[in-house]
């Protein structure tokens, strides 16, 4: 169904659609999107109505406990694997061993992998180049399995999104938490870490040219062809590249605090006409405009945290921290936001919501 949010391809086939059908799906976005600075739930609500999500078959989900061990392991493994690389055959077959953790993982509770993905990303810059990585495959790999791309483009367009900042890792860690501008260095090293990233991993022996050309064109926002038209290398980098600025905008720096999904969504999504494009009706419809992970204010004003996409975009499944009042929730509280008295008024940051999470906890609300 063309509204469907499913699993990642590694657990389970994805439902056939063309490219043209994805095109044809996009739907009215009020102008008010593509003007205001602060656009949150209210603009766009009538693009989320349309994304239905019917319920699908899935594996067995982890506990929540098993959920967070693994991911903090899979995590530290890219971590090792990203910080200061030196490909070679036995790295990159470390690699994509890593990824098939990861992927088999994020089957098998796709919700969690990008609840404990996101919150990683917004809370903090502790391995910030990796946690970005590792968000950015995850999210370039459904959204590419709403436009049914063959599998061995995606597991291409997978790997380059781990590998596309190689050869600026360390240094991206850096830079998310400095206050001042970068130095000339700093830019000259940042301009030219595309290109560095490719030529690290032909050097070290990848074999798999779209990868290496996805990872040196990431940057390219120019698709310059419809993207049903465009060659491999071409849309999947253009795919990427927009991944990459959606989930970097979610996260958060020294010098700047995340935006809410709403916001990343409205800069990211809309084409030139203010409607949402090919990509942007992929990004809505994966991940809903409120993807697990983030903060929320509900209409009976408790403070929450995102824990599920729900039956449509704009009704995920909410695990309510704080009372209208401010004080506490004894417990997470379950909310599903397709009750009027608990829908989205609009999105929060931590900052407002200003609870220690405890991640176990929000996961088994879910």
């Amino acid at each position: 169904m063309q509204g469907a949010i499913s699993l990642p391809r590694i657990a389970c086939l994805s439902v056939q659609r063309s490219v043209k059908t994805g095109l044809k799906s996009a739907v009215p976005v009020p102008m008010s999107l593509a003007m205001s600075a602060d656009t949150d739930v209210e603009v766009l609500n009538d693009a989320a109505v349309a994304a239905p999500a019917p319920a699908i078959d899935k594996p067995e989900p982890p506990s929540p406990t098993e959920l967070v061990e693994g991911w903090t392991a899979v995590t530290s493994e890219f971590a090792a694997l990203l910080h200061d690389a030196a490909p070679n055959a036995a790295w990159i077959e470390t690699l994509e061993a890593a990824k098939a953790r990861m992927q088999a993982l994020a089957g098998r509770d796709f919700d969690g992998a990008l609840y404990l993905l996101l919150q990683a990303a917004s809370g903090g810059e502790d391995r910030y180049s990796t946690h970005h990585a590792m968000l950015c495959a995850l999210v370039g790999e459904v959204c590419a399995d709403w436009f049914a791309w063959p599998a061995a483009e995606v597991d291409s367009l997978v790997c380059a999104a781990l590998t596309m900042n190689l050869s600026m890792s360390a240094m991206q860690d850096t830079l998310s938490r400095q206050l001042e501008p970068l130095s000339s260095e700093q830019r000259e090293h940042v301009d030219g870490h595309a290109e560095r990233s490719a030529a690290m991993l032909a050097e070290g022996g990848a074999k798999d040219a779209l990868w290496i050309e996805v990872v040196r064109r990431h940057h390219d926002a120019d698709l310059g062809a419809a993207l049903d038209a465009a060659a491999p290398a071409q849309r999947l980098a253009h795919l990427l590249h927009r991944v990459d600025v959606y989930t970097a905008k979610l996260s958060r720096r020294t010098s700047r605090d995340a935006v809410s999904p709403a916001i990343a969504t409205r800069d990211t999504s809309l084409g030139e006409d203010g409607r949402p494009d090919a990509i942007g009706v992929a990004l809505m419809r994966k991940l809903g405009l409120y993807p697990p992970g983030s903060f929320v204010k509900l209409a009976n004003g408790d403070l929450g945290v995102v824990v599920r996409r729900g039956a449509k975009a704009h009704t995920p499944i909410v695990a309510a921290l704080r009372r209208d009042d401010g004080a506490l929730h004894m417990s997470p509280k379950r909310r599903d936001t397709a009750r009027p008295e608990h829908a989205v008024a609009h999105g929060v940051t931590a900052a407002d919501v200003k609870v220690h999470l405890n991640h176990r906890r929000n996961l088994a609300a879910g």
